[in-house]
């Protein structure tokens, strides 16, 4: 019975190992792909960065993603974030002693701050935020702290001086608001609210984005929720010289595509410009193309790799039991 439970334990870790080396599959397709985009593009470290993270899976990408450049008036992100949290934790309620007392900034209420700097983009009012916050550095230090999580001896005078962020600066805040969807819905419902087709929602595909881009220094800032198959997050710095927005809208795409067929699913929808809506009938079980059918055949044959050695486990449990049965008959007969 030991010989049979270690010849048993034996052949459901070569199983396993057969199963992971197929999930190994897709994150090697993944950085292939990635990588082939960055070569086909002649993408350098002084003109593009990204960073991807799907949101299911956790499969990331990464290219250039510890530079610092520009971001224009992305850097509105964190400092929302932060009105926001500190909001639902009540730092911003009346006093007990003085029920009626309303918070505001410059004589701005919230919701009045919010709606002039992000519906009405007027970077002034953020200003006016981040200022209600402290000195500029004294800001920086804390929304690094709390949503950047650089080590502060990574972080460049850049980062001080001139409005430069790291894609995995932003992506990190991107992941908090990910994790946390209530505490940020409304953020969130804000920044849907003045969406464009440029940057990387300029995509083929019909799935809904929501982004926030910005330009600044010849460098174009995108950053995004996606809600494809998986929803994934995605962060681009490009500069116009390799292509601007249009190289954002290619990155997107392609980044989607590989979120499609490892779902096994296939837009058929085209696109419906700024209001773009997912719903299950956007999409049918996948026709495979080169790159796909590689990965389903591995997983056929990881399939019936996996049904081989389920086999070989029961003719061997049968096989040991009737020896065991036929040694008895003949201690019997003896």
């Amino acid at each position: 019975m030991k010989r049979i439970l270690c010849l048993f334990l034996c052949l459901v870790l070569v199983s396993s190992l057969l199963c992971s080396q197929a999930a190994a599959d897709e994150p090697d397709l993944l950085k292939n792909r990635g990588d082939q985009f960055v070569k086909d593009r002649g993408l350098t470290e002084e003109d593009f960065a990204v960073y991807f993270f799907d949101t299911k899976t956790r499969a990331e990408y990464v290219y250039n993603e510890n530079t610092f450049f520009p971001v224009g008036s992305d850097w509105i992100l964190p400092l929302h974030m932060y009105y926001y949290e500190q909001e639902t934790l009540g730092a911003f309620n009346p006093p007990f002693d003085r029920p009626d007392d309303i918070y505001t900034i410059e004589g701005m209420t919230l919701e009045k701050c919010r709606y002039r700097s992000i519906i009405n983009g007027e970077e002034e009012v953020a200003r006016k935020m981040r200022d209600n916050l402290g000195t500029v550095d004294q800001y920086l230090t804390m929304i690094n702290e709390k949503y950047g999580h650089i080590e502060v001896d990574q972080l460049p005078d850049s980062y001080y001086r001139s409005n430069c962020y790291s894609a995995t600066f932003l992506m990190n805040c991107l992941k908090q608001v990910s994790t946390y969807p209530e505490l940020y819905q409304d953020m969130m419902k804000n920044f849907s609210l003045v969406q464009t087709d440029d940057g990387v929602a300029g995509y083929d595909r019909p799935y809904n984005v929501v982004h926030i881009r910005s330009e600044q220094d010849g460098y174009i800032c995108d950053l995004a929720e996606v809600s494809g198959p998986d929803t994934y997050l995605l962060v681009c710095f490009a500069s116009e010289d390799v292509g601007g927005d249009t190289l954002l809208a290619a990155v997107n795409s392609m980044f989607c595509k590989y979120v499609e067929e490892i779902n096994d699913v296939q837009q058929n929808t085209a696109p419906t410009g700024g209001g773009r809506q997912r719903s299950d009938s956007d999409f049918e079980v996948a026709s495979y193309g080169k790159d796909s059918k590689g990965v389903l055949y591995r997983w056929i044959g990881m399939g019936l790799a996996g049904a081989a050695v389920v086999a070989t486990i029961i003719w061997l449990i049968i096989r040991a039991i009737r020896r065991r049965e036929d040694r008895r008959y003949h201690e019997r007969d003896k």
